[in-house]
């Protein structure tokens, strides 16, 4: 399948659409979808991978999303991007095969939508998931291309099946499928149908019946284009069909129901109130406060000016000085401000109001009315960034871009029109003076860098105050072009001018103008491009100039030349006549196709239509002719177009190949046993690939076995570790007390002691404490019990305070998001042993004077990374150094991440810091605990 076949479809579609290759590589992909990656198309398939997609997005592709599609089966479900902000954006996907006729995939159709929103609509509308999910099955779309010349389908979507009940494999197979499913009385009108769209007239949209395979009436809604030739010929039909079947019940019953759905829409969408001042007590609340604050209308009613408890804090002073402004009586037009929904939401709120004032002039009560402008002010931020990153666009486009505004001109063509002038060319031509008034009503809005670059202007001012230097005769003869264009009513013009730039220099350039749908009536934004084709005409003019030089190296080629224009042969070189055995005028008499062998006449026929309609060179494959003497010679033949005195013309080169085709037999033969040999070794090839894939399977078990032994090993070792730390403490510990608590009473009761004596037994006193804390110290490092008593957070929070008493390095700890995480003994134990072991190596290699700890919850991720401002190091050569002298640090903290299916990142280089992150899947924490 072409991958521009639905290129129109798609761009015109809002639903994030791309054309895929048999990689999954974008090769086409509509607006909404660069729009939602915040990258342009070549910036997706030419920026690397990991930038966009995570780790394992690019894991799904390649091991489950790739095989399936290449199956020929298709593949939905979530996934994660990283848009061009680097917010990670959880989607939903999907992708379809597109097989040819053999079952080959040839391409891939994904859409894209985003899965955060649907998150939270499964959480708000549990009960209704299974219905809303079984409509969005339903009215999925359907894509086709139908030929106009025997009505068989290019293509037809797999959606067509859940619209027809047929399978897309029937419409292939049989001609008319479509036709047989019209109800009878329709007839006539599709017939109406065919016919316009065969004259090129094409409507927005149809509506019609269409009964299903399991004899239901469906109405479908179809939008299609039409596919022409360059002559108009239309020859296929590109478009959309959607099943309107509900909407169109919908719609038999929205006259009947119309007045209450109004009701229930004002009553479920605005609020309304009345709230006298300035006590702040509702004199009326309409019920629709709850749904849109949610909090219950008692609640309003209990506590005046309830509504300051919600509004959001960055907006108490706005309340203060608006509600101070109400007492005095003064009211705004309109009042925007956000609150806090009861669910912990932020949302925005608009509100009028009207005063009511006593007879002496006092405000007594306010009424008005509030909406929930949550969306609104999204889409206004929405726009204003949306309008910045295309103005960036224009300005940073190498096209040079020019923005105009024809509003005056438009007013001026709308006068000559009512005087009556309706020929345009010919007014200009009879008032040239008019010309020169249209181009003063041109207003130039804004021109982009390419621009001054393009005609060497130092600013925009600079620019438009030499626009008489830039205009060229050829220049103005384009801008009457253009104006006849506009003024008849056109939209768009293109053409090949030249332009003279400030420094002197004349440059062609190709002008195209265009105006917007949406400017059309008022001519307000008018957008024109310049392309320098200066290059282009030089080499055209270089072309033209090598024609007599190109003449002579052909007259004296060894392949036969010939020049052809339109059907009248031009030139004919000797070796032509050669390889033929005719004349040169008994050659230019004949038809070339008289010359070839019968049964290689339709295939050359073929291959020389195809050359005449794409304008493309082409080689044809080796074929027969027939000799002026009645012999057969084997020839290729190449065909190129060129331009020949200024007009388009195709160049043939003939060569005479009737030895190579005697090689060619014996080179056959011999390849025939090259074959056999290769067959023969594919064979052995492929039952040592079924042993290697035996012995990979072994090796994958046995790694297995070593992960789950490895994580025995250090659970025992965590339990050795607490046995001694326990050990530690509560005997060797509890047992130097003791030796310090009898040194301290030993010489009680002593009358006399020598001062000798006594400052030994104080010195051995200090000693044993000292040992104490080594003790104590030593079991601590074992297995802290503020792991077991305090849990992770504080153990670890209470561990850097200690590392930076102990070292005097500045170190913070910061967790986010972890109170809702589950972590088991072995989670917890890892995690700690590796933020041990990271602030270690910081303390003892670093040399950094502050370090930190920083713990997050991203889903699907828990991030943990330790970054300092040390001196760095060259992380291959250390890991390398590591591995050859058996140290164990960075090898022992990548283990541990290991054992909880996580992954270490050291990002380091010599005098920047170090920054270690940890990587760990939250579905991993929640299984082990």
């Amino acid at each position: 399948m072409n991958p521009h076949l639905f290129a129109q479809v798609l761009s015109a579609s809002g639903v994030a659409m791309a054309i895929r290759d048999k990689n999954l590589r974008p090769i086409f992909a509509n607006q909404a979808f660069t729009g939602f990656y915040g990258y342009s198309l070549a910036e997706i398939v030419g920026g690397r991978a990991e930038d966009i997609l995570p780790g394992k997005t690019q894991s799904l592709l390649d091991q489950t999303v790739r095989p399936m599609v290449r199956a020929g089966q298709s593949w939905e479900g979530e996934y994660a991007i990283r848009t061009a902000s680097g917010r990670l954006c959880p989607v939903w996907g999907r992708f379809d095969p597109v097989l040819d006729d053999a079952g080959r995939l040839t391409h891939v159709i994904s859409i894209m939508r985003d899965a955060s929103a649907s998150l939270r609509l499964r959480n708000a509308l549990t009960q209704s998931e299974r219905h809303l999910h079984f409509l969005t099955e339903n009215t999925r779309d359907c894509l086709f291309r139908l030929r106009v010349a025997d009505r068989r389908f290019d293509y037809i979507s797999p959606a067509v099946q859940s619209i027809t009940g047929y399978s897309p494999q029937e419409f292939y197979e049989i001609p008319g499928l479509f036709d047989r499913l019209m109800p009878g009385e329709w007839a006539g009108v599709f017939d109406l149908w065919w016919r316009e769209m065969l004259d090129g007239v094409c409507r927005d949209e149809y509506e019609f019946p269409l009964i299903h395979k399991d004899g239901s009436l469906r109405w479908i809604n179809q939008r299609v284009t039409l596919d022409r030739e360059a002559d108009g010929t239309a020859t296929a039909l590109e478009g959309i069909l959607s099943d309107i079947t509900r909407r169109h019940e919908a719609q038999e019953m929205l006259a009947v129901a119309q007045k209450s759905l109004n009701f229930i829409s004002s009553s479920t969408s605005d609020i309304f109130f009345r709230m006298a001042i300035p006590e702040g007590t509702y004199d009326y609340l309409s019920p629709s406060v709850e749904k849109f604050s949610g909090y219950p209308l008692a609640e309003y009613q209990a506590q005046p000016l309830f509504v300051r408890e919600l509004i959001h804090p960055d907006w108490h002073d706005y309340f203060r000085k608006t509600w101070a402004e109400l007492c005095r009586g003064v009211v705004r037009s309109e009042y925007v401000f956000q609150f806090i929904h009861k669910s912990g939401e932020v949302r925005w709120a608009r509100q009028r109001v009207v005063m009511h004032k006593d007879t002496q002039g006092n405000p007594i009560a306010i009424e008005g009315m509030a909406s929930d402008a949550t969306e609104y002010m999204h889409t206004v931020e929405a726009l204003r960034k949306s309008e910045a990153r295309f103005r960036a666009l224009f300005e940073d486009s190498p096209i040079s871009l020019w923005e105009e505004d024809l509003t005056r001109l438009k007013a001026h063509f709308d006068t000559l029109k009512a005087r009556g002038v309706t020929d345009f060319r010919a007014h200009f031509s009879a008032h040239p003076e008019d010309l020169a008034r249209c181009a003063a009503l041109v207003d130039v809005v804004a021109v982009n860098k390419a621009t001054l670059q393009l005609l060497r202007a130092e600013s925009r001012g600079d620019l438009l105050g030499n626009l008489d230097k830039v205009l060229t005769e050829s220049s103005m003869n384009a801008f009457t072009e253009e104006m006849i264009v506009l003024a008849s009513g056109g939209h768009e013009y293109c053409g090949e001018i030249t332009h003279r730039t400030l420094d002197g220099q004349i440059i062609w350039v190709m002008v195209h103008f265009s105006v917007p749908p949406e400017h059309r009536q008022t001519l307000s934004r008018v957008i024109v491009s310049l392309l320098d084709v200066t290059p282009r005409k030089r080499a055209e003019q270089a072309l033209m100039e090598s024609e007599g030089r190109y003449r002579a190296l052909v007259e004296n080629a060894q392949e036969g030349v010939a020049v052809i224009q339109g059907q009248s042969i031009l030139f004919i070189n000797d070796a032509m006549t050669h390889v033929f055995g005719y004349a040169r005028q008994e050659l230019q008499a004949l038809n070339p196709l008289q010359l070839i062998h019968p049964d290689d006449t339709p295939g050359i026929r073929e291959q020389v239509a195809i050359h005449l309609g794409g304008r493309k060179a082409v080689a044809f494959a080796p074929f027969r002719v027939v000799t002026g003497d009645g012999g057969i010679k084997w020839v290729t033949l190449s065909i190129k177009p060129i331009m020949w005195n200024g007009q388009q013309a195709h160049l043939e080169i003939l060569a005479d190949v009737t030895g190579h085709k005697l090689l060619e037999e014996e080179l056959r033969a011999a390849h025939a046993e090259v074959e056999n040999r290769v067959r023969l070794r594919t064979a052995e090839l492929s039952e040592a690939n079924t042993r290697l894939m035996a012995e990979a399977e072994e090796r994958r078990l046995a790694q297995e076995r070593i992960l789950s032994l490895t994580q025995q090993l250090i659970h025992a070792q965590e339990n050795e570790r607490q046995r001694i730390a326990r050990d530690l403490h509560d005997k060797v510990a509890q047992d130097l007390s003791s030796i310090v608590l009898n040194m301290e009473t030993l010489f009680d009761g002593c009358a006399w002691v020598d001062e000798v004596l006594r400052q030994r037994g104080e010195a051995v006193t200090e000693v044993v404490r000292g040992a104490i804390a080594a003790v104590r110290e030593i079991a601590y490092g074992l297995r802290p019990p503020a792991l077991d008593q305090l849990g992770l957070l504080l153990a670890l929070e209470n561990h850097c305070a200690e590392t930076a008493r102990r070292t005097g390095l500045e170190v913070r700890f910061q967790a986010v998001g972890m109170d809702d995480v589950p972590l088991s003994f072995d989670a917890e134990i890892n995690l700690y042993r590796m933020v041990q072991e990271a602030l270690n190596n910081t303390a003892r290699h670093a040399r950094a004077s502050r370090v930190a700890v920083r713990m997050v919850k991203s889903h699907p991720e828990l991030l943990v990374r330790i970054e300092d401002n040390g001196q760095g190091f060259d992380v291959d050569r250390r890991m390398a150094e590591a591995l050859a002298e058996n140290r164990m640090g960075l090898r022992s903290m990548e283990e541990r991440a290991r054992l909880v299916c996580g992954v270490m990142e050291i990002q380091s280089r010599v005098g920047t810091g170090t920054r270690i992150v940890f990587k760990i899947p939250l579905d991993t924490l929640k299984r082990s605990a």
